[in-house]
């Protein structure tokens, strides 16, 4: 796995390693956020400071794709965040040119600068960083002309491995006991595992990006020992992850589908 995060980074990820630095202050609605806050909740942040000026439209439409990509495989995980570079534009006129752009899918705009661009290096619009993990990692940090969406869409993927590897156990479920089999696997395979007591689970299985590919269980297993049955007919070869979770803790197996 550490492997397969490295090779994720290579691709997308130019600051792996750097951490953020917080900040709580109100968005342009006048609602208040704490980025650490965010980022131990398991929220993926993306920041794109815009002048704004036309030379920003594309580095933040550039985010914007990249954040919308997951918002089916994680929905209400990954925060876009469209901010003024140094504050000096009324947040009016920042949400007027975002929307004359297309910059229509932000999670929040803010205008205030306690978000300090230079805590990431260069200054420069625009300019967008990936943030994530209970490690507050940077996970991308471009400027243009270097933005790319694909870049960004690798750095949140790893973000989201990250976040889904590392969250605690959950004390409830005896983990020596989970277990997939047969692995690698065909057209199915069966997860089995105990718990201590009867248990609101969530099984999906995610690619290697984080993304969900198949929600396989969203219900209550009782005590004791548990199995049920993956259907991966339809996953083409490769690596994947089964994500067992309670709704508060996850463990991750991995998959491989081999025909």
């Amino acid at each position: 796995m550490k492997k397969l995060l490295f090779a994720f980074c290579m691709l997308g990820c130019s600051a792996f390693g750097q951490t953020a630095t917080n900040f709580n202050c109100n968005d342009c609605a006048a609602a208040n956020h704490d980025l650490f806050t965010e980022l131990n909740a398991g929220k993926v942040v993306v920041i794109c400071w815009v002048m704004p000026c036309s030379t920003c439209i594309s580095g933040a439409l550039s985010a914007q794709s990249a954040c919308q990509s997951f918002s089916a495989s994680n929905p209400g995980q990954v925060y876009y965040y469209c901010v003024d570079d140094v504050a000096n534009t009324s947040c009016s006129t920042l949400l007027s040119w975002c929307n004359t752009n297309g910059i229509t899918n932000t999670t929040a705009m803010f205008s205030n600068a306690t978000i300090n661009m230079t805590d990431y290096g260069t200054a420069s619009m625009p300019k967008v960083v990936v943030l994530g993990d209970q490690n507050h990692t940077v996970y991308y940090n471009q400027n243009n002309p270097n933005i790319t969406t694909l870049g960004i869409q690798t750095a949140i993927g790893n973000a989201l491995s990250a976040i889904a590897i590392g969250v605690k156990e959950n004390e409830n479920v005896s983990f020596a006991s989970l277990n997939v089999f047969p692995n690698p696997a065909n057209t199915s395979s069966k997860l089995s595992f105990s718990l201590a007591n009867d248990s609101k689970c969530f099984i999906a299985v995610n690619n290697q990006l984080g993304q969900k590919v198949a929600e396989v269980f969203n219900g209550t297993f009782h005590k004791g020992e548990n199995s049920i049955d993956i259907n991966t007919s339809h996953l083409s070869n490769g690596n994947y992850f089964i994500n067992f979770s309670n709704g508060n803790s996850s463990k991750n197996l991995k998959l491989i589908i081999a025909r």
